[in-house]
Formats: C-alpha cells, sequence, structure tokens
C-alpha cells in the first residue's frame, strides 16, 4: 500500500535540496525541478520505496543523479544531430569567404544585440572559453545568474535566426567553439 503522507513529507525534506544537486548536471533550474518531480512521480508509481531501508537519502540523490545523466545523454545526441543537419545543409551549399564572413558579421550583430549584462556574460562564457565560477566572482554574481543569462541570450539567438540556417549554422559553430 502507497503511504501518500511518507512520500509528501520525503518531498517536502528533499525536494530543494535535489533540485540543488540536479543544477549541478542540469544548466536550467527549471529542468532540475521538472527532473525531481518526475523522480517522485515514479518513486510513487512504481511503489519504489517499499524497498528502500536506511540508505533513503543515497537512494534519492542516486536516482536523481542517474535520472540527470540520462536527460544530459539525451540533449547531447539532440544536439550532435542538429549539428549533424546543419552540417549536411553547409556541404549541399557550399559558401565563398565573403559569404562566410557575412553570416559571422550577422552573428555577431545580433550579439552586440543582446543587453549589456547579458552580452558581457555570452561574449565571456562562449567566446572567451571562461568558467561560470569565474566570470561570476567578477561581475559579483551568481553562478546560477551566468548560467540563466546565457540560457536567455542563446534561446533569443536561436529565436533570431530560427529560418535562417545559415545564421543558426554559424551560432553552433560559434558556440561548439569550432569559430570565433
Amino acid at each position: 500500500m502507497k503511504d501518500k503522507k511518507g512520500l509528501e513529507s520525503l518531498f517536502r525534506q528533499f525536494y530543494r535540496p535535489l533540485v540543488m544537486y540536479a543544477c549541478q548536471y542540469l544548466e536550467r533550474i527549471d529542468e532540475a525541478e521538472d527532473l525531481v518531480q518526475e523522480v517522485f512521480v515514479k518513486l510513487w508509481e512504481r511503489d519504489s520505496l517499499q524497498q528502500v531501508d536506511a540508505k533513503l537519502y543515497s537512494y534519492l540523490y542516486t536516482t536523481v543523479r542517474n535520472a540527470c545523466l540520462n536527460k544530459l545523454v539525451v540533449l547531447k545526441k539532440i544536439q550532435q544531430q542538429e549539428l549533424d543537419e546543419q552540417i549536411d545543409l553547409v556541404e549541399e551549399h557550399p559558401l565563398d569567404e565573403e559569404a562566410w564572413a557575412a553570416y559571422i558579421q550577422k552573428v555577431h550583430a545580433e550579439i552586440e544585440k543582446l543587453p549589456e549584462r547579458t552580452q558581457q556574460i555570452f561574449k565571456a562564457i562562449v567566446l572567451e572559453r571562461r568558467k561560470y565560477k569565474d566570470v561570476a566572482v567578477e561581475m559579483e554574481i551568481s553562478t546560477n545568474t551566468i548560467k540563466t543569462s546565457l540560457s536567455r541570450a542563446l534561446t533569443k539567438l536561436r529565436t533570431t535566426f530560427k529560418d535562417d540556417d545559415m545564421a543558426m549554422f554559424m551560432l553552433l559553430c560559434i558556440c561548439t567553439r569550432i569559430l570565433k
């Protein structure tokens, strides 16, 4: 028989710490929150807590870690597939150096349109290849703020270039450090 009150108690006790733990693997807090909620839903559906004894703490953290790693594997496959598709497109429609330079300039022009702080964060992390923590210390803000700003910048740029395959490819190249 499922113990609803016990699960609610565990959820209240472990939810926030597990979300913070998941954030170490995932870059977005909303993804971490969703993942931890999914873990608790699965625990409830499978009645898994009946099999867990005194090692509950370890069990929950291991389950969240494994879920994060599984999610990262899926995201990596999707990103690789997107990059492969963009490379195929470029190979089908080769550009001369002037066209490449124009697209790179177009991407950099959109980066310059980002809000000043977001632009600074994007340039530091993506273009200068600096670590989140170092940028956070320098800018006197949290690492999570850095991650959130970078995520918003990438979302804005992806939205801007959603109908321009070549500009999107240049953005992918810049973000994966193929181009600067």
